[in-house]
């Protein structure tokens, strides 16, 4: 699976269509219902080789791990820790699931409904997250996170992604933080860890770039100098902030010295 990293740019200029007040049980009905209608009216159950059972099987296994989520939620909290042992596993298989379904929106026509399928990717993963859960299938969403912050038109809204962001390399930090898979530069932990540093740019706040900064000089520290040096090629165009630029050129001045 590809891992999409986001745009070194100043300005996201994507527009975000999701509808934040809505619950992930209402992105989930409407996106269901955008697959199902326009399956019928695609395919036949004979037709071009397709198995008629596998977008209902896709949006089952999700539906039944949303009904799931709010079953636990209830008998045991929030924040709680679930005494169920394949708890991971069944969060694993809902964001797998999640990733073939959007394959399935694109095949359908139905890229708008794409955002609807990574705000759920995001909730899934952060239910997991309040719950201490392990997550092995976090490509899903390192992508959505991503997307998020390529559409975010704010300051407002990219501080907002950057907490997620934030949030999701400390839960998985235990796993990945020994950086086994350095000669991968597609894998998921270093793109969340580049599109962190990336995102606290966009926001302009400098107590955030410090704290990304030092993040992916601790994760990362084979990646820092060069990812400072593209970062300073950017903040070198007229029109970029110059506490910003002040701040990458101090980083720059840092690592030239052990480099």
């Amino acid at each position: 699976m590809e891992i999409k990293p986001i745009r070194m740019m100043i300005n996201a200029g994507l527009d975000a269509k999701d509808d934040a007040l809505a619950s992930l049980d209402e992105h989930f009905l409407r996106a269901a219902g955008a697959v199902d209608a326009a399956y019928r009216a695609r395919y036949t159950a004979a037709s071009e080789g397709v198995n008629a059972d596998d977008a209902a099987t896709l949006l089952a296994v999700v539906g039944d791990f949303l009904a799931l989520m709010a079953r636990l939620d209830h008998e045991y909290g929030p924040d709680r820790s679930l005494p169920i042992e394949d708890a991971p596993e069944a969060v694993d298989e809902a964001l797998r699931a999640l990733t073939e379904l959007e394959s399935w929106l694109i095949r359908l026509g139905l890229n708008d409904q794409i955002v609807r399928m990574q705000t759920l990717e995001i909730g899934i993963g952060y239910w997991a997250m309040r719950h201490g859960l392990p997550i092995t299938a976090v490509e899903p969403i390192v992508n959505a996170l991503a997307e998020r912050s390529n559409a975010a038109d704010s300051k407002q809204e990219t501080a907002a992604v950057f907490a997620l962001m934030q949030g999701f390399i400390s839960h998985f930090s235990p796993a990945h933080e020994a950086d086994l898979e350095r000669s991968n530069p597609q894998r998921p932990w270093r793109l969340l860890n580049l599109n962190f540093a990336i995102t606290s740019i966009r926001t302009g706040d400098e107590a955030l770039m410090r704290f990304a900064f030092d993040t992916l000089n601790a994760h990362l520290p084979d990646e820092r100098y060069g990812f400072y040096e593209e970062a300073h090629t950017l903040a070198s165009q007229p029109g970029f902030p110059l506490a910003t630029r002040g701040i990458i050129e101090a980083e720059i001045a840092r690592w030239t010295r052990v480099h």
